[in-house]
């Protein structure tokens, strides 16, 4: 479960990982790539989120998400 993700400039550096990455959003898309996964986590409010974004990258998203299916017995 990984869509793909656009190749423009990054936007944000994964507070997990610290890897950077686009969020669509913040670059001015209509959708951001994390909306082709199911809904797992809240999205923070735009004035709470720093600079460097608040959001995981596809990785850890996708890895978050397994996680807490797994915890969840699903």
């Amino acid at each position: 479960m990984n869509p793909s993700v656009p190749d423009v400039t990054p936007t944000n550096f994964c507070p997990r990982c610290g890897v950077a990455f686009t969020c669509g959003m913040r670059a001015g898309e209509a959708a951001c790539w994390c909306a082709a996964y199911p809904a797992a986590f809240a999205v923070p409010a735009a004035e709470s989120v720093p600079d460097s974004g608040a959001c995981y990258c596809p990785t850890c998203l996708a890895e978050l998400i397994e996680a807490r299916r797994a915890a969840s017995g699903r």
